[in-house]
């Protein structure tokens, strides 16, 4: 392996630095995507029934709110009940755009470092031809097997960008389509609480 990168040139270490950032990035954002931390099952009917109870006081409301997106936006709600209903849904819409931008970090970052990759490998390549055919007109001859070597390191940065780009773009994807469905989820949640505190 450590062959491979050496025989890449020096535009295989930013290469890497994409690679680990793609992962770094996929494995935090599949953590704090999971449902049970953006709409836990059962947080609805459960704050309705400590609602109607009248047992909801302010520390209550923060830890709930702090537990999930979900529970924030039920307690934004709780807090704004007052307010009539099109403007309490225009309260939570600005409070829903904080959410979007929580479950959107880093997806941005992820989709630059994918979109990069290649063209950062394609950068080497360049590089690498260059590099081979200026041999050639220093040396008295042309020499196949020298030119094929030096093509052959060269084109091995554009392999290892594309090889991180792939898997980069379509876990952006993924994500994307993730936060969309998790997005639609809690509009459900929050207008259906909305409906029975605010008739």
């Amino acid at each position: 392996m450590t062959d491979f990168i050496l025989a890449g040139g020096p535009f295989m270490w930013p290469l890497l630095a994409c690679s680990v950032l793609i992962i770094t990035i996929s494995v935090e954002r599949l953590w704090f995507l999971q449902e049970r931390l953006v709409t836990p099952n059962g947080l609805t009917n459960q704050i309705v029934n400590l609602f109607n109870k009248n047992l909801i006081n302010n520390k209550q409301s923060n830890e709930i709110a702090e537990l999930s997106s979900l529970g924030f936006l039920l307690v934004s709600v709780i807090q704004y009940k007052d307010l009539p209903r099109q403007n309490l849904e225009s309260k939570i819409e600005e409070k829903a755009i904080e959410v979007k931008f929580l479950l959107e970090r880093n997806l941005n970052m992820l989709g630059t470092i994918a979109t990069i990759s290649p063209l950062l490998g394609l950068l080497g390549t360049v590089v690498g031809m260059i590099t081979a055919f200026t041999g050639l007109t220093e040396t008295s001859g042309a020499n196949p097997d020298l030119l094929a070597q030096g093509i052959s390191q060269a084109l091995i940065t554009t392999a290892f960008g594309l090889f991180i780009a792939v898997p980069g773009l379509v876990l952006h994807k993924y994500f994307e389509h993730k936060v969309s469905f998790l997005l639609i989820s809690l509009q459900v949640e929050v207008s259906r609480f909305i409906d029975v505190i605010n008739k």
